[in-house]
């Protein structure tokens, strides 16, 4: 009974104020609508009657019906006519009354006009009578605007002052009903909130990271249902989290494992071909400078199977396939590696380098007449490191460096060696690192890698 009469006492008050708004809103459209309607005859009307008559009189009187003023008049009276039926202001009907007044003597003064045919004595009456009437009513009609606006602000405060006083009404109410609601339902609130908080720090606690979390038993059904169903869902994310972390330590390994893949079995066949020429040719030294270099480059390439080796592993592993290809290609192919010595402990993904020798050598100096150069360069920059691979090849023109930075970027795997390259570097440090490529065309072409210098040293990983 009591809620029944709370709920009724609100509901009344509720209805109140949205009557209260409703009438204010139609109000203040209605003074906004009255505001438009004597802003539109405000315009122009003095001008525009001012200037019809000022033509009629230097004209002689022969376009009085086609300039038409007293049309203007008329339509200037059926307007005040349709304010006095909208406007409230006592002081502003007055206003239009008198504005109706003025028009009216103005259509007189006008058909005066029209009948007198002295050009001296039409010419005065525009100056004295015509432009006087209308000056007035154009005064007139702004004072009308300027008391309707006003009375929008005295609308819009009566409106605010009675949804105050509702709302302070209603909120008293809502105080009552609240103290009672607490003092007669405590104690069952209590038995829903306590669960329903705890399940709440449940989650808190999954959001943190924490998946061994479960919630307590012995409730209710429906706060034990949704007891079952967090410890249901917290058990299916550790499970599909543990599958996540799987998939990316295998995608890391097939990564690895297809770039590793990517070493072409020609350049094994054109090496082995080196070799047995060498060999027939008697150049033993040679022989045994290329069985080095390339048992050098497989042990780099295979590193006990660890993703990430020193500088110093990376350095040896791309000079060793430079030694190899420079046997190949001892006319065409020149090359220098500048890495300074407290850069070489600092650890980089394996098969960096590599790869971007590779390409510039198969994509720069080979299509470039004479002899070629291949740079290799690290630097450092604050907590970042620089690796750098630049050739003196033939270069690309600016729609096919786009092609390739695009190919590399957007994982598109047309340079697959590139993209391998930047697509791992991302997956250990972040979208920030990675590589960027600059070329011009019969310059030559530069692949800079940017690593985070914040890395494990290889003593220390070892440790």
């Amino acid at each position: 009974m009591l809620m029944t009469i709370i709920m009724l006492t609100m509901t009344l008050i509720i209805v109140v104020m949205l009557a209260v708004l409703i009438r204010s809103t139609n109000q203040y459209n209605l003074i906004v609508q009255n505001l438009v309607t004597a802003s539109e005859f405000n315009f122009d009307f003095k001008e525009t009657l001012d200037y019809k008559m000022y033509q009629y009189v230097i004209g002689g009187g022969d376009d009085f019906d086609t300039l038409d003023p007293l049309s203007d008049v008329d339509n200037a009276l059926n307007v005040v006519e349709k304010l006095k039926l909208t406007t409230v202001r006592a002081d502003n009907i007055k206003r239009l009354q008198t504005i109706s007044a003025f028009l009216m003597n103005l259509r007189t003064k006008i058909e005066k006009i029209h009948e007198t045919h002295s050009y001296q004595e039409n010419m005065t009456s525009v100056d004295y009578d015509i432009r006087v009437l209308t000056e007035l009513i154009q005064e007139k009609v702004q004072e009308y605007i300027f008391y309707e606006t006003n009375e929008l602000a005295v609308i819009r405060e009566r409106t605010n002052q009675e949804i105050t006083r509702t709302i302070v009404i209603l909120g008293i109410v809502s105080i009552a009903v609240v103290i009672l609601l607490w003092v007669f339902s405590f104690r069952i609130s209590d038995s829903i909130v306590r669960p329903i908080r705890m399940l709440s720090e449940n989650f808190k606690m999954v959001g943190r990271g924490d998946f061994t979390v479960r919630s307590e038993k012995g409730y209710d059904d429906e706060i034990q249902m949704l007891n079952d169903t967090f410890d249901s869902m917290v058990g299916q994310i550790e499970i599909l989290l543990n599958d996540v972390k799987h998939e990316q330590e295998n995608l890391r390994q097939t990564e690895l494992k297809l770039l590793q893949a990517q070493i072409n079995p020609h350049f094994l066949y054109n090496t082995f071909d080196t070799i047995i020429y060498l060999a027939e040719d008697h150049q033993d030294e040679k022989v045994i400078e290329m069985i080095t270099s390339l048992s050098v480059f497989f042990r780099t390439t295979l590193s006990k199977g660890e993703d990430i080796i020193s500088l110093r592993e990376e350095e040896v592993h791309a000079c060793s396939y430079l030694e190899i290809q420079k046997v190949r290609y001892r006319d065409i192919l020149e090359y220098e590696i500048v890495i300074p010595e407290e850069l070489l402990d600092y650890s980089v993904p394996k098969l960096t380098l590599q790869p971007l020798v590779e390409n510039a050598l198969y994509h720069g100096i080979k299509n470039k007449r004479g002899m070629g150069k291949i740079t290799v360069k690290a630097w450092q920059s604050q907590c970042e490191l620089f690796l750098q691979v630049k050739d003196n090849g033939i270069g690309m023109k600016q729609e096919n460096l786009e092609k390739l930075r695009k190919s590399v970027l957007e994982e598109h795997k047309i340079g697959f060696g590139l993209s391998n390259v930047h697509e791992r570097i991302q997956l250990y440090y972040g979208s920030e690192y990675g590589l960027s490529i600059e070329s011009e065309y019969d310059l030559g072409t530069e692949v800079t890698v940017k690593l985070p210098l914040n890395l494990i040293r290889s003593e220390e990983q070892k440790i």
